[in-house]
Formats: C-alpha cells, structure tokens, sequence
C-alpha cells in the first residue's frame, strides 16, 4: 500500500468524465422501456471502482506470475459458454450466473491477451517467441470466434499484432499474416455477418430490415445537430427508435441528445485517456509495463473506432461495445481492471530509486517502450 503515494490521478480525470457522460446517455436510453438498467449499472462502475484500485495497488509485475492462472480460467470460461452459455439473438456468449446476472467470458479475453500477450513478448525477441504467442493467444481467438462473436475475435487480432509489433516483430511480416487472414475471413463469416457486410456498403438495400439499425442511427445522430436536442428529449431515443440503444448503440444517445458538441467532447475525452495510457508506457522502468500500456491503449482506441464509426456508416456493425459506456457489467469491470494496471504500471515509473514492493526489483528483459522505437528502426 505505500506504493499508493505516487499515485498519479491524471489517468482518472477523462476515465470518470467518460464515465459520467456514457451513463447519463445510458440513463436516458433506459427510459424506453428499460427502466433500472441504469441504476444497475451505477452499482457495475462502483464494483468496477474497487477492482480497479485492487490492480492499481497491486505491483503489475506479479501478473506475470498470474499469467499462467488467468489463462487456464479463461479458456475454461469460454469452453463452458460453448457447452451451457446463453444464446441471445443467434451468438452463444453469455454464461447464467443466478442472482449475480451474466458473465462474458469474452471480454475476460481481452484482458488474458494483453497479459499473457505482454508477459510472453517481454523477453528477447525471436521467431520461435512470436510463435509461442500466437500457440498461446490461438485457442482464445478460436474459441471466441466459433460463438459466433467476430468483432471481439477481430480485437484480439488487432491487439496482439499490435503488441507483437511493439516487441519488434517485423511489420511487413505481420502485414502479410493479416492480408492472408482478410482473404480467409470470406470462408468462416456466417450469413448474417455477409449481410451485416452488405449492409454496411449499402444500407438503402434493406432499409426496414438488416439496415434498420443502422438507417435509424444515422437518423437519431443527424438529427442532434450541433448543441443536441437535451438530455432526455431525444425523440428517436424517449420512443424506441434505435434498437439496442443501451448496449452497442449508446453514442446514438449523445449524438442526438448532446449533439456534436457532445460526441466530441465524448471523443476528446477518449483520446486524452489513450494519450495518459501511452504515457504511462512511455515512463514504464521495463518491457513488461510497456507492452501493458499498448495492448490498453489498442484495445481502447479500436473498440472506439470501430464502435463509434458503426453508428454512422464508417465501420460495419460488428456488436463491440463501447468502452465504458455500453450497458453490462463484464466489460465495465474488465475495462477498469486494464486502467487499474496501467495506473499500477504509472506508480512504479514514480517511485524512487529503491522499489517499495515486497518483491525484488526485476532485471531489465529489455528496454523501456521509450527505446522501443529505436529497436524498431
């Protein structure tokens, strides 16, 4: 706990402005017919506030040694929801906890990748590293994607090389493992998710079916204008107009309520977060924290964009929430653990000289994310 006085509180201050403004969006996007969601989900965000502190005061170099577990409870997650998880509107992802509500494995995902992912590619890089990485992060991606759940598989793809790229994985090499995965994905993609795909090259083709969503949500954000019509007086939003404007769709919610003004300050916000969590890797005293600070901020800056960018024809709908702000309790909770570690990964670049934790401070396995570039060129 005395590593808590060189807290830097930076990386709270856009956390809960995004927070505060995706709830009261979640509020009013409740109305309709939702009512008690938003309650339930204030009571995610404060369990999410202690989770979140729980990694902030935990040293982030023992996650190495939680690697191992974490992943063996996350393949064990995902293996289960294949066998017994819920099924909602065709994807098998949701595990019944009884009283406690649901869980989804995937999004512990997320998380395991940037762990396991950074404890792996913290070392000296070679080819046979990479594929051990890949061997390792494989079975997640596969799992996830059988569910159906594509978007996420995507993020862990987009997280991982990422990541790999960081450690000093060539990048061509990486290009061209993912141009072969692009040319693959025809073979794998359901029905729906051609149609999805259609969809988003031309949502006039089924207006009143497939493209409804999306018909409706550009409808519901151009109608906000550039002040936004007033929290709770959104009139797509107050009488249902958007399907699943709670969950996926909530940046409907502040374009026509808040208008751009709103979405923009929502996206500033965002990305002064990104830039603290690449900071924090940039002042990471080793490898590992670093890695740890760009697997956040990837997962971060894709979800936004692709979330985001889906509301408005700029992306195809893929079902990935927005961090932080789309109604459910396992994302908020693994997205605030990732900011508790990048917190934790801060805290250490401040402390002095002599590390306060129990445990002995780790040799250097490679530099800090500053010099990474360097190794790069």
């Amino acid at each position: 706990m005395k590593r808590l006085r060189y807290l830097d509180f930076s990386v709270f201050v856009p956390l809960y402005g995004v927070l505060g403004l995706l709830w009261m969006a979640l509020y009013s996007a409740t109305q309709f017919g939702q009512a008690g969601e938003a309650i339930r989900q204030a009571a995610y965000i404060i369990v999410g506030t202690v989770v979140m502190f729980f990694f902030t005061a935990l040293d982030y170099r023992h996650l190495k040694k939680l690697s191992i577990p974490l992943y063996g409870v996350t393949l064990a997650a995902l293996g289960l929801v294949l066998v017994a998880g819920q099924s909602v509107n065709g994807s098998q992802r949701w595990l019944d906890l009884g009283p406690l509500g649901t869980f989804q494995p995937s999004e512990l995902a997320k998380l395991t990748t940037i762990v396991v992912g950074a404890t792996l590619l913290s070392g000296k890089m070679s080819f046979k590293r990479f594929l051990t990485t890949g061997a390792a992060l494989g079975p997640l991606f596969l799992m996830i994607l059988i569910q159906p759940d594509l978007g996420t598989s995507l993020v862990l793809v987009f997280v991982g090389g990422l990541m790999a790229y960081v450690a000093g994985v060539n990048g061509t090499f990486l290009f061209s493992l993912a141009g072969l995965g692009a040319a693959a994905l025809p073979l794998v993609l359901k029905e729906y998710q051609r149609d999805r795909l259609m969809v988003f090259v031309n949502p006039d083709i089924d207006p009143k079916g497939m493209g409804y969503q999306l018909v409706q949500s550009e409808t519901a954000i151009g109608s906000g204008g550039i002040l936004g019509k007033g929290l709770l007086r959104g009139h797509m939003t107050q009488h249902g107009f958007v399907p699943e404007n709670w969950t996926d769709f909530i940046f409907t919610v502040v374009g026509e309520e808040l208008g751009l003004l709103g979405g923009i300050g929502m996206l500033l916000m965002f990305c002064l977060l990104f830039l603290l969590v690449m900071y924090a890797g940039y002042r990471s005293v080793d490898r590992f924290g670093g890695l740890l600070c760009t697997g956040v901020a990837t997962l971060l800056v894709f979800q936004v964009f692709v979330n985001v960018g889906m509301t408005i024809g700029l992306a195809p709908v893929v079902g990935l929430p927005l961090p932080f702000g789309s109604y459910g309790g396992s994302a908020i909770l693994v997205y605030m653990a990732a900011i508790g570690i990048v917190a934790s990964v801060r805290i250490q670049s401040r402390v002095p000289e002599e590390p306060l934790s129990d445990s002995a401070h780790p040799s250097m396995e490679g530099p800090a994310l500053c010099s990474l570039a360097g190794e790069l060129n």
